[in-house]
């Protein structure tokens, strides 16, 4: 099982539009193959900081979904919308601690 955290920093003037496509997209990540749980949340002190926190269960499956996401053009929207570069961080839950 993976959990990713993808940190992205949203443009503010273009903030509102960003939450409206967001959310319009997020359906399809929730359904997509291995994608189990999907968060969207605001990070406390900055408005313009979403932090995307999914779990998977590889990271083959994450990998596919990316993919999928560049061949339709997904990605190439996203990152209009943002003012720097998306950070993304993949954990590996251990169920051994």
């Amino acid at each position: 099982m993976v959990l990713v955290n993808l940190q992205l920093k949203i443009k503010p003037d273009v903030r509102d539009e960003f939450i409206s496509w967001f959310h319009s997209v997020l359906p399809d990540t929730r359904s997509y193959d291995g994608c189990s749980e999907l968060n969207a949340c605001d990070l406390l002190g900055d408005e313009n900081a979403v932090e995307v926190i999914s779990r998977w269960e590889s990271k083959a499956h994450y990998d596919k979904y990316l993919a999928w996401r560049e061949e339709t053009g997904t990605l190439d929207t996203l990152a209009s919308y943002l003012a720097a570069e998306p950070e993304f961080r993949f954990l590996e839950v251990n169920l051994h601690i």
